[in-house]
């Protein structure tokens, strides 16, 4: 019983050094970073625009849009922009 626990005891001591070591470790770098001005900033998301022939998603940068009335549609390739413009034209022409 008290190998049990003097085992128990040596465990949870190393697991709270372990701690107190990787905790002050991130804390070092931290401080370290606002110590030379640089703050990390947040991840920011991007949003992205489906593309009504294929349906994949892309960003606003790189897309190929096009305004249809009050609408701007974000194709992923010119071939999916030129494929949705021929099918307008034939609906228009119907």
């Amino acid at each position: 019983m008290f190998r049990a626990a003097a085992w128990f005891l040596f465990a949870a001591a190393i697991a709270w050094l372990l701690k107190r070591i990787f905790a002050s470790d991130a804390q070092r770098r931290v401080s370290t970073a606002n110590e030379r001005g640089r703050v990390e900033p947040a991840p920011r998301t991007k949003l992205l625009y489906r593309d009504p022939v294929c349906g994949s998603y892309v960003a606003e940068e790189i897309s190929y849009p096009w305004e249809q009335g009050k609408e701007t549609l974000h194709f992923c390739s010119r071939e999916c922009m030129e494929h949705y413009r021929a099918g307008e034209r034939i609906a228009a022409g119907a």
